[in-house]
């Protein structure tokens, strides 16, 4: 009886083994269509430059959007996004004091008729022929003017932080309903916090 039994025992063991390696490999496909059709807003780098009188914020980061959120850009809907930039100085046994707080909002439209991507910065409308062009300039900014020199100690150390994220309220009241607790129209940056390099 043993003789007959230890061949199938291997033999059931490779087969599991091999059914194992199937289902991981087809998990981490899912994984990665699932994370590729998800909307997200990634923060590459970013810095502050001096400029006259003040530090101007530069930063480049990558936004995903889902098919669900592209479909409904195609279709009219607008999205705004928030991007906030912050600047505190840290205490030990106290709160950060913070020193400024800056906000910028950048709107993302398509004009059907002329079939261009419309992209709004503070009133400024540029124009683009596909999706991507229209990302990428609303993923890199330079030089926003976000601290006057003035508010700054010499000697004291700071830390920089920015997040960028769709601003729901910003949506058509319909879409906002369809929006919460959606994954897709979740899209927000991880706060991007750095050390500047100050020149006073």
């Amino acid at each position: 009886m043993m003789v007959y039994f230890m061949p199938y025992y291997k033999s059931a063991k490779r087969f599991l083994a091999h059914i194992i390696c199937i289902v991981i490999t087809v998990l981490i496909a899912f994984s990665t269509l699932a994370n590729a059709a998800s909307s997200g807003i990634h923060i590459k780098s970013a810095e502050l430059l001096a400029v006259d009188e003040s530090y101007s914020l530069s930063t480049d980061f990558d936004i995903s959007l889902s098919p669900v959120i592209e479909d409904a850009l195609n279709k009219g809907v607008p999205l705004t996004f928030l991007i906030e930039f912050q600047l505190s100085s840290p205490r030990k046994y106290w709160f950060d004091d913070e020193i400024v707080t800056q906000t910028q909002f950048v709107t993302l439209s398509y004009h059907a008729l002329s079939r261009q991507y419309l992209v709004n910065r503070s009133g400024h409308q540029q124009s683009f022929s596909n999706l991507q062009q229209a990302k990428d300039d609303i993923s890199n900014i330079k030089a926003w003017a976000v601290v006057d020199k003035k508010m700054l100690k010499k000697g004291e150390s700071y830390i920089a932080a920015i997040k960028v994220r769709l601003d729901q309220t910003k949506l058509p009241k319909p879409v906002q309903v369809e929006a919460i607790g959606s994954d897709d129209w979740s899209i927000a940056s991880e706060r991007y916090r750095w050390t500047p390099v100050l020149a006073f």
